[in-house]
């Protein structure tokens, strides 16, 4: 199978590329070509391809009614128009790596009944919501569109959420026993969920996750055990709890969102 991936140098999409040229037995199913999203997509020829996967996006920097342009010509206007060019080269599938945000929720459980409602002022999750919305019209026979909805993905050298993380870990020393709930991803299982998806030339809206949620407490003493360094815990959730009502960052590291548990090929979300 031929797999063509849009967005190489982000993440995601190069850890992808990285996980096939690592696995012998991927390797010898999969024929993996990586091009950038500036332009060179433009001059490249997507006949003979049988997916097309969109790993580029504007995320992890601070929004702003300045920049939110750049939210949705990346990821809605780019991500239309490089599927629109894979359907007239008859690629059988497309696709669009999405977000958790879609769901516009800072806390709480997702399930099959949650709607996606992004906030207002999340241009992340509002361009990557359009942009679903625009790829499912574009569904036709031959012509299957996969909406990926990871949660936080983490692992070496991880951008966004996860290396904040890392770095408010590296300098807490001590850390509140808060138990909650988060769902979460690593990237080498992200890119075999992604190998699965192009295998099954699957289509409909998939939201992958570790077999396990993730604590952050317990995330945050792993981080530092492996720099090295000790952790104290202490029972002080209850403090937590009242930081994050008066610090809305908080919410974000110490709260609970998890979707809720699933088959690895649910498309009902």
């Amino acid at each position: 199978m031929k797999v063509l991936v849009v967005g190489g140098s982000g993440y995601i999409g190069g850890s992808f590329a990285e996980y096939v040229s690592k696995n012998a037995k991927i390797q010898s199913e999969f024929s993996v070509d990586v091009v950038d999203s500036r332009g060179g997509w433009l001059q490249k020829d997507f006949a003979g391809f049988d997916s097309v996967i969109f790993a580029a996006g504007i995320a992890h920097r601070r929004q702003s009614s300045q920049n939110a342009h750049l939210y949705f010509e990346v990821n809605r206007d780019l991500a239309i128009a490089i599927a629109e060019k894979a359907k007239i080269a008859k690629v059988s599938q497309f696709v669009y790596l999405s977000s958790m945000s879609v769901y516009g929720k800072k806390q709480g459980e997702i399930s099959a009944h949650t709607k996606p409602n992004p906030r207002h002022n999340d241009y992340y999750g509002t361009s990557k919501y359009q942009a679903e919305d625009a790829l499912k019209n574009l569904e036709a026979e031959g012509f299957v569109v996969a909406i990926i909805r990871p949660p936080m993905v983490y692992g070496p050298n991880c951008r966004g959420k996860y290396r904040q993380l890392v770095k408010i870990a590296k300098f807490l020393p001590i850390v509140p026993c808060n138990k909650n709930k988060r769902s979460v991803i690593y990237i080498d299982n992200l890119s075999r969920f992604l190998c699965t998806v192009v295998q099954n030339r699957a289509g409909g809206i998939f939201c992958p996750q570790d077999e396990e949620y993730a604590c952050t407490s317990k995330m945050v003493q792993e981080i530092r055990r492996q720099n090295g360094k000790k952790t104290v815990i202490i029972g002080m959730g209850w403090l937590v709890n009242l930081c994050m009502a008066i610090f809305p960052p908080m919410e974000t590291a110490f709260g609970s969102l998890y979707y809720a548990a699933q088959p690895p090929f649910a498309d009902n979300m």
